[in-house]
């Protein structure tokens, strides 16, 4: 496997940022202080062509990028948890974690383009954002559909919550903007509830179209009942999201031969640390940071499950408890790469892990970094 960074050329948002750096510099040493409009007008028209530009994975693949690695915890360039996966012509998202529209849209990716949300479960750090998904998508080409939403039983609730909390602003847009810029038909979202019952091993195909499969499986998070990971089949190349849950072996069924794990993980020892640390401030953080170990995946469990399906590559994600230095990065997967001797990568806001069609291949590109 090789890792790669894009910078320009498909990297958009890199290159907006050099050339606006570049003008702020020759401002900066005294070169502008006064910019002509011309150059204004240029700077600006570049980076809007650049910003609204088409998404640019052309390339018949199976792309996942993570738009949100965080968790509960607020951490400094992680948004909540939230992964979009193109496969062919669709865009699918799944999760909307707090601030992950954010970076879907720094990623490069056109959130008018997204074909469809699904959700893993209903804690707010994975549900925060779906009113500004549905709302973004809906205003920013005008969609004269709702947005298609899939999850387990409890979705209408949520959705209901976000499209009310939702409406005024929506009024407000038709009414400045007009119905043919903001059709009120588009607005908010088409639920899709599905349910796999109590089985743990209890799975189902939810979504199809085309050469694009999604497959929900039950997980292990209780107290939250319902919770579900996903399988994404595309031609031959596939990935796996865990969403959150304890290790079981519906994790190993649900995730065997796939191409990409994409998985979470939560750390004892360093969440530990957390808990021990807010004892001594008398702090609720420390009751949080200790019952939060019951109902999530540890490193060395995400190994043992990579390592007993036979996937071709590792990607940790929902980064628990937040890593506060980059020395301490490798130490969070040290029990992972101990037992699973593929490779394996700690997710960043911006990972894009690219799978070709017709190939083994699998790369790595940073795009916000």
């Amino acid at each position: 496997m090789m890792k790669e960074k894009s910078f320009f050329g498909k990297h958009k948002i890199l290159t907006i940022v050099v050339g606006i750096v570049a003008i702020l510099v020759l401002i900066g040493i005294g070169l502008f202080n006064n910019p002509p409009d011309a150059l204004v007008e240029w700077v600006i028209k570049f980076a809007m062509d650049q910003s609204l530009g088409k998404n640019t994975f052309d390339d018949d693949a199976l792309y996942a990028i993570t738009t949100g690695t965080g968790g509960p915890l607020a951490e400094a360039g992680r948004a909540g948890p939230q992964t979009v996966v193109i496969a062919g012509d669709e865009v699918l998202v799944f999760d909307a974690g707090p601030g992950s529209t954010r970076q879907f849209t720094l990623s490069g990716i056109s959130v008018g383009s997204v074909d469809a949300l699904f959700l893993t479960h209903f804690h707010s750090d994975h549900i925060g954002d779906v009113g500004e998904l549905m709302l973004q998508r809906w205003t920013s080409e005008g969609a004269a559909v709702p947005l298609p939403v899939y999850g387990p039983p409890g979705i209408d609730t949520v959705i209901e919550g976000f499209e009310h909390a939702y409406t005024l602003d929506k009024g407000y847009r038709v009414a400045h903007h007009g119905e043919e810029a903001m059709p009120s038909s588009g607005f908010g979202a088409e639920v899709h509830a599905f349910n796999l019952g109590s089985d743990l091993m209890s799975s189902e195909t939810v979504y199809q179209n085309g050469d694009v499969e999604v497959i929900a499986f039950n997980v292990d998070h209780m107290p939250v009942f319902y919770a579900v990971g996903y399988r994404v089949n595309y031609k031959e190349r596939s990935l796996v999201i865990t969403g959150d849950t304890v290790y079981t072996e519906s994790l190993v069924h649900h995730s065997m031969k796939t191409d990409l794990l994409i998985s979470e993980a939560l750390n004892h020892e360093y969440s530990q640390m957390i808990s021990d640390a807010s004892t001594e401030k008398d702090n609720n953080l420390s009751i949080v940071a200790k019952d939060i170990k019951t109902y999530h995946i540890r490193p060395d469990e995400v190994g043992i499950v990579a390592r007993d399906a036979d996937v071709s590559y590792l990607l940790v994600t929902h980064i628990l408890p937040p890593i506060p230095a980059k020395i301490l990065k490798n130490g969070f997967l040290r029990d992972t790469k101990e037992i699973y001797k593929g490779d394996v990568y700690l997710a960043n806001d911006g990972t894009m892990i690219k799978m070709p069609v017709g190939s083994d291949e699998i790369t790595v590109h940073e795009l916000l970094r």
